[in-house]
């Protein structure tokens, strides 16, 4: 079954593998750009953004009013960050529709033509298939991270009252929340017990597809990005295969000269379209990564002092931040790469056989692509080198920690 089912989607046309498991999974919540907004879309919207911020609201209360408690003020806040920050991402995608819709556009054109080429769209049928497989480990980590925040308090519920038969309060939440009160055991009713079960419950799954959606996008994006630019590589090489085995004399300059500058055209096509979606993701990007690295540093704290099934949470928690700096950095690291090996194939090319007006275009993609297309947030750039960083250090605390426990 498993060979069968990846064979069919290495085998997919374009339309249908550009961005597959984001664009599915942004429907759900209404926020794919390519869709056009209606009225159910729009409810779908609002309904989404409102319930994720009470969750958010309800639980910095309850983190709060415990704050004389560190380790279950902690416990509360962790997950009400992450909720924050994919509340704001989605706001950003919801401002940026357009924007976005317009980038993409841009972006599926741009790859599509790439496929008229056998060479190019098997590269661009495994990119395609590779973004699909990250955004389901993106997607199936924060789905058991939440499913064990849901899980945890039917589990704890049923040991005291089948294990231990102990028959006492029952009230127990996915997510520690002041929703509304103050001190949730005042909840004497089980069905309005259920709604705020289910209301958190289902801002956990929210979190979790506003996760993967984001966050894959921009993985999704950068990969299609970088495959472009060794695309491009091709072209170029393609291009002087072409035309410098013969003797320039035969050849028309002018037929040569107007060849290069569609490749230049469409290099400069490349880095517009990547520095249009930065200037939208510079935002995310640095929300990200300064709450990352507290999530991460709440995480671990949690992970060595909180016993019981909490540490199985905390395990998978710390797991599935790293795998989202990961999925930052890395589809950075792509496409400046790429970006950067694109002047080292054109360099190796036969370049200095031909006219100077060849030459000077040659300069000019030269300069272009040694400049790197670095994925730009204020104050830093992701790379894999910033990710290394991160979790060296987030080891070495951790290894600090202990020795003091």
């Amino acid at each position: 079954m498993a060979p069968k089912l990846l064979q069919f989607i290495c085998s997919d046309s374009f339309e249908v593998s550009f961005c597959r498991v984001t664009r599915w999974i942004l429907r759900f919540l209404g926020f794919w750009p390519l869709d056009s907004l209606n009225r159910l879309i729009i409810i779908n919207i609002i309904f989404n953004l409102i319930l994720l911020i009470t969750a958010c609201i309800g639980e910095l209360r309850f983190a709060w009013f415990i704050r004389e408690e560190p380790l279950k003020a902690l416990d509360a806040f962790c997950p009400c960050l992450t909720k924050t920050v994919t509340w704001m991402k989605l706001v950003t995608f919801f401002i940026y529709r357009k924007d976005l819709s317009i980038i993409l556009k841009s972006l599926f054109e741009h790859c599509k033509t790439d496929t008229n080429n056998l060479t190019k769209r098997t590269m661009i049928s495994k990119t395609s298939f590779n973004t699909s497989i990250w955004c389901l480990l993106l997607y199936i980590n924060a789905f058991i991270v939440s499913f064990l925040y849901s899980l945890k308090p039917l589990l704890v519920w049923s040991y005291h009252f089948y294990v231990t038969g102990h028959r006492g309060n029952w009230v127990a939440l996915p997510f520690q929340a002041a929703l509304p009160y103050k001190d949730m055991t005042q909840i004497n009713n089980k069905a309005w017990y259920s709604i705020i079960y289910c209301i958190l419950a289902h801002s956990g799954t929210i979190t979790v597809f506003g996760i993967t959606g984001c966050d894959g996008t921009l993985f999704c994006f950068c990969m299609y990005i970088s495959i472009s630019y060794q695309c491009l590589q091709e072209d170029f090489k393609t291009f002087f295969n072409k035309h410098m085995s013969r003797d320039l004399k035969a050849v028309r300059n002018d037929v040569l000269y107007n060849e290069l500058t569609e490749l230049v055209k469409r290099q400069q096509n490349i880095m517009e379209i990547f520095k249009s979606f930065n200037r939208i993701f510079k935002f995310m990007i640095f929300i990200h990564f300064g709450s990352a690295s507290i999530i991460l540093a709440i995480v671990l704290v949690n992970f060595l002092l909180i016993p019981g099934i909490s540490k199985l949470i905390y395990l998978n928690y710390a797991f599935g931040t790293a795998i989202q700096l990961f999925t930052f950095c890395y589809g950075a690291e792509r496409v400046n790469q790429n970006c950067l090996q694109l002047s080292e194939a054109l360099y190796f090319c036969d370049w200095y056989k031909s006219n100077q007006r060849v030459k000077l275009l040659i300069l000019f993609v030269l300069r272009n692509s040694q400049k790197g297309s670095p994925l730009e947030a204020p104050f830093f750039s992701p790379s894999l080198i910033l990710f290394s960083s991160i979790i060296q250090k987030s080891v070495s605390y951790l290894t600090i920690l202990q020795t003091f426990l």
